[in-house]
């Protein structure tokens, strides 16, 4: 007897059209996108002329029942009418950062993850490589501080462990 459960993977603007497990136990969803509208990369304007379908995506999303899950998807295209050459733009979704191939809500489980972990560690757990943790860290993260902006700094930690290293 098959039994299933239905999960709200919490992500608007699309539909489920099909849900495979692979040999390795990983989710695999394809899903279209329900947008039929988006903004001129150039102009901003709001454009709705659609012009077909960008390559298929795949997008890694928070784990299901402990294992990897990814969203495979093609977003619309949309042609701009207000600029004069009609440039062409891909739809954006509002839960993955522009070039992300993972959910913002998955990149915030690995920033959560890395609390009292390294990035080793994480990339181990989570099946995802540390550069992909790095982009995800320098995204949310940018190195550059604006030491001006700083006022006081109330506390700072050293790692003891690692300067005895260097002696």
């Amino acid at each position: 007897m098959n039994s299933t459960i239905s999960i709200d993977l919490g992500l608007s603007d699309i539909k489920v059209e099909e849900v495979k497990i692979d040999k390795k136990g990983v989710y695999r969803i394809n899903a279209s996108c329900t947008l039929t509208k988006g903004k001129c990369h150039k102009c901003g304007e709001e454009i709705t002329k659609f012009h077909g379908l960008d390559r298929e995506m795949e997008i890694r999303h928070l784990p299901i029942f402990g294992k990897e899950c990814y969203i495979h998807i093609r977003l619309p295209r949309f042609e701009c009418e207000h600029c004069n050459k009609h440039p062409k733009t891909t739809a954006q979704l509002s839960w993955r950062r522009y070039n992300s191939s993972c959910t913002k809500v998955f990149e915030e489980h690995i920033l959560n993850a890395l609390t009292n972990s390294t990035m080793s560690d994480v990339s181990c757990k989570e099946k995802i490589s540390e550069g992909k943790i790095k982009r995800i860290l320098e995204a949310y993260y940018p190195d550059k501080i604006e030491w001006g902006d700083i006022e006081k700094i109330g506390q700072i930690g050293i790692d003891e462990i690692s300067l005895k290293k260097r002696a």
